[in-house]
Parts: structure tokens; C-alpha cells; sequence
């Protein structure tokens, strides 16, 4: 009696090339993702604030950042202040979709400590020619040095 020896069926494993798809479809995913949040946030010098709070991260939120030299930032793209007050504009044309007075949508102003206050005034003055009420301010926690006034009262 002659016994004959098989070779193993190669067709019974599991197919890994879904799950392979899968894994680099999420590492796309989460590496566009921390971009856009870098993206978010310019690399800027905030002011100190003793009251300052951590950043919650509202869902939805535009970012405006004011640089050191004036230029103001939406997203990762250079605006003037007639381009932002046309974004503010689109929230506009959305919350009178929906029947509302004020909008809802939460901005965050994040300024350097050495830009003039004058354009983060007219980025306010814009936010409330079109109704936008929900604003917040990029703050450091800490007290400058610069505005502590001794004990005693006198200057």
C-alpha cells in the first residue's frame, strides 16, 4: 500500500488585503487630521493672562490668528479684511437659512503678543457686522511681568 502525501490547500487562509486596505486608509486619515489641527493653530507668541483656561476645542470653531506683523490667518491661508468679513458672510447666509438672528458658530481669536490690538479690534468689528457673538481669545496662562502693580499702591 502506497501512501501519497499532500500538499496543503493554500485556498482556506484568510484574504489580509481588506485589512491591510483598512490600516494604511486610517493612517491617511489620522495623519490629514493632525495637519489640519496643526494647520489650525499658527505658531504664535500668546499674551499671558492670569484668568486664562484651557482650550475646550468647540466643535465647528473658525480660527482667525492675528501674527506678529498684522497679517491675519483663517485656517493655514493669509486673509485680508475684506476676505474675512466674505467668510463671515457665508455664516451669515447659513443661520438666515435657519431662521436666526445671531450665529451660533463659536471663533477663536488668537493674536501674537506683538500685534497692534487695532486689527484684532476691526476682526471684532467684522464678527459684529455680521452678527457673530460667540468670540474667545488665545491667552497663555501667567501673569506679565510687565503689568503687576506692587502691594503697596504706589507705581
Amino acid at each position: 500500500m502506497k501512501l501519497v502525501k499532500r500538499e496543503p490547500d493554500e485556498g482556506h487562509g484568510m484574504n489580509m488585503t481588506p485589512m491591510i486596505d483598512v490600516v494604511f486608509q486610517l493612517l491617511i486619515f489620522f495623519m490629514l487630521v493632525s495637519e489640519i489641527a496643526r494647520t489650525e493653530k499658527a505658531d504664535l507668541v500668546l499674551p499671558k493672562a492670569s484668568e486664562a483656561q484651557p482650550d475646550q476645542g468647540d466643535p465647528g470653531r473658525h480660527t482667525i490668528n492675528v501674527t506678529r506683523d498684522g497679517r491675519i490667518m483663517v485656517g493655514a491661508n493669509f486673509v485680508t479684511l475684506e476676505q474675512l468679513d466674505a467668510i463671515l458672510a457665508i455664516e451669515v447666509q447659513i443661520m438666515k437659512k435657519k431662521g436666526e438672528n445671531f450665529s451660533e458658530k463659536p471663533i477663536l481669536i488668537r493674536a501674537d503678543k506683538e500685534a497692534h490690538f487695532e486689527t484684532v479690534q476691526k476682526i471684532m468689528g467684522k464678527c459684529v457686522k455680521n452678527k457673530i457673538w460667540r468670540l474667545s481669545f488665545g491667552a497663555m496662562a501667567g501673569i506679565e511681568e510687565a503689568n503687576l502693580i506692587p502691594k503697596g499702591g504706589d507705581i
